[in-house]
């Protein structure tokens, strides 16, 4: 970098740790390399990219796993705090993605350094203590086995400071549990794609930071304008005002009400007990207050406490709209005090919620169709609402004990055990669980859990009313053609590819969804103003959708080089049949549409439609001709 360019909101430095060999190093990029790569999923997929090996194993030192804020991280902004996990996914073997909250990101800007690449194994377990630039890598011998709550108090012992951030593994990702989660800050979750697992394989028990932003901003009014913007505009927003209310959990009455309540392992949309567990019970019952990420005005986090008839710790803070689906009437169980008690569970031993009530729930369909039976469960009898049963499978699970063990490795390695009898049940995509979001009502999801890089998710595009509901929102992002929500044409399949870059870019810049979405707290010309603001760059929209694209891209080359393509682009058979009551009743995923859908979206990305690969032609065109070479595209 040059001597005389100015670095204005980043550091311009990316820390390098190799544990095998106890080596401390630092990567100094320009600006044009961040302003290619400016940092999350994008940035982490260029290291893991770049330097792992074809066919490396997820869980072999060879596999690189990056943790990276990005350019924007540090400004205190509401939205902006977020920071994102890459590694080559040991529950997929294609990438793994996964974003988290809280307040660990911004500190790793502040404490010096743009993004962490972590390469190796340490011997023994480490954990990784960052104060204002210097690096150490210390004995974590005693803090291996704990939960995470008492692994934080022993590190913040450890360094004299209550008021670092840190990031860690509980017993399931030590145990690497394949969705094994990693917590930035006891009640923050990078959950999905097993980035856990991959840290409990490098015997690296935690990343403790502190700092204080050492680097300028550009616009230090503009920046401190977005941050008045979003409050007033907070005070504005009757969603948002609902958000701090009752949090993401709001969605489950929302979803009642369209029948798309996953229950009993997708077999419906319609749950009796709905009413029990909806956000508002939940806030006039349970809850203690609220928490929120870093200067976020918005503090969407549930705090929930309580005695009996389960003992939950409010530092744990209490269960989002996906875990209350999941660990609840995904498995029959209507009962809030019961997911707070699973919730806290995960929490402490860092188990993905999706993942975890997604095998449980698996286990428990294979069970009642008497394709595994108690001599395989250890005596447990696995009967849809079975909450006790619940509560020591999550604790078999995280310790790999006994039939915990089997559903630890997920889907994959369960039908291997208990045989091809047991895979209609298995509702995933890569072997990665659906989330709470049931594509038989939004067609869209169907698409993008398909072919979405690192497995089905419900945070990589807009859903279904975007491309339903003309207005600015849609043509912000070049959505130009609409059609009904019901559809999945080729209008929808377009506007279902577009807001896929825009929830990449999202991704890149490590904002949160809530605050930057369509229709959000704040608009696509402030997205231009917020790297603006912070980097002095004179970006355009057209430039920051292109890094959206260029994520998406990168990634998908990643799973071509894996040995992944269009073959791993399908959903399970069960949403293909209709669903059989509530006010969805009927409603399916048509498989000729799906079939047409996914050709239409490979010509639109320009990929190959008969294996799913980006071109080179594309790659090319996306400033990507290194990882064309690499792939030895023609």
């Amino acid at each position: 970098m040059s001597a005389v360019q100015k670095i204005l909101g980043y550091n311009g430095k990316i820390l390098r740790i190799d544990l095998t060999a106890r080596t401390i190093t630092v990567d100094e990029n320009d600006s044009g390399f961040y302003r290619t790569y400016p940092g999350g999923g994008l940035l982490g997929t260029y290291y893991v990219f770049k330097e792992t090996r074809r066919g490396v194993d997820p869980l072999a030192p060879g596999n690189v796993l990056v943790f990276a804020p990005s350019v924007t991280t540090g400004a205190a902004i509401t939205g902006v705090s977020r920071f994102n996990v890459t590694a080559k996914s040991p529950l997929t073997g294609a990438i793994g993605d996964t974003q988290c909250g809280g307040g660990w990101g911004p500190k790793l800007k502040h404490a010096g350094y743009d993004a962490i690449v972590i390469q190796g194994r340490a011997s023994s377990p480490v954990y990784l203590w960052i104060d204002q630039g210097r690096v150490a890598i210390r004995d974590a011998a005693h803090l291996w086995g704990k939960t995470t709550g008492e692994a934080e108090a022993d590190i913040r012992r450890d360094v004299g400071d209550e008021r670092i951030e840190i990031a860690q593994i509980g017993p399931a990702g030590e145990n690497q549990v394949r969705f094994a989660c990693i917590t930035g800050g006891l009640s923050h979750f990078a959950g999905r794609t097993g980035m856990g697992a991959v840290m409990g394989s490098k015997n690296l028990k935690a990343i403790a930071l502190r700092g204080k932003r050492s680097y300028a901003f550009a616009d230090q009014d503009g920046v401190k304008a977005l941050t008045a913007k979003g409050r007033q505009r907070y005070q504005e927003s009757e969603l948002h005002q609902n958000f701090h209310k009752y949090g993401t959990a709001m969605g489950v009455s929302w979803f009642h009400k369209i029948g798309q309540i996953v229950t009993r392992n997708f077999q419906s949309g319609h749950f009796e007990s709905t009413e029990a567990i909806t956000g508002q019970k939940l806030t006039d019952t349970l809850l203690k207050g609220t928490d929120t990420c870093w200067a976020c005005a918005v503090r969407c986090k549930r705090v929930v406490a309580m005695s009996e008839p389960y003992k939950v710790e409010a530092c744990y803070g209490g269960p989002e709209y996906e875990t209350i689906s999941m660990l609840g009437s995904n498995l029959g169980i209507g009962d809030l005090p019961f997911i707070c008690k699973a919730n806290e569970i995960c929490n402490k031993h860092t188990l993905d919620t999706i993942s975890a009530g997604a095998m449980i729930a698996f286990a428990m369909e294979c069970f009642e169709n008497g394709l595994i039976s108690a001599k395989d469960t250890g005596g447990l009898t696995l009967h849809f609402g079975n909450q006790e049963a619940v509560l020591e499978l999550l604790e078999m699970i995280a310790a790999r004990k006994g039939i915990g063990d089997v559903l630890a490795d997920g889907y994959a390695r369960a039908v291997s055990v208990w045989g091809e009898a047991c895979r209609p049940f298995a509702i995933q995509v890569k072997n990665q669980p659906f989330p709470a979001h049931m594509p038989r009502i939004k067609p869209s999801q169907a698409l993008m859990y398909a072919v979405n890089p690192f497995g089905a998710d419900h945070m990589s595009s807009e859903h279904d009313w975007i491309g339903a509901a003309e207005g600015d929102l849609a043509r912000g992002v070049a959505i130009t053609d609409f059609t009904d929500l019901e559809n999945l044409d080729e209008a929808k399949v377009r506007a279902t590819m577009l807001s896929q870059f825009y929830y990449s870019l999202l991704d890149t810049l490590t904002v949160c969804d809530f605050c930057w979405g369509p229709g959000a707290l704040y608009s696509y010309r402030d997205v231009e103003e917020l790297v603006k603001a912070v980097t002095g760059w004179q970006v355009t929209f057209w430039e920051l959708m292109k890094a959206g694209e260029r994520r998406v891209n990168l990634m998908r080359a990643f799973n071509l080089r894996e040995g992944l393509d269009r073959r791993q682009d399908r959903l399970p058979e069960r949403v293909f049949e209709p669903l059989p009551e509530g006010p969805s009743r009927g409603r399916r995923v048509d498989r000729k549409r799906l079939e047409a859908a996914l050709n239409q979206y490979y010509a639109m990305m320009n990929w190959d439609p008969a294996t799913g690969h980006p071109t080179r032609g594309k790659l090319l065109e996306l400033g990507l001709g290194w990882a064309a070479d690499a792939l030895d595209l023609k």
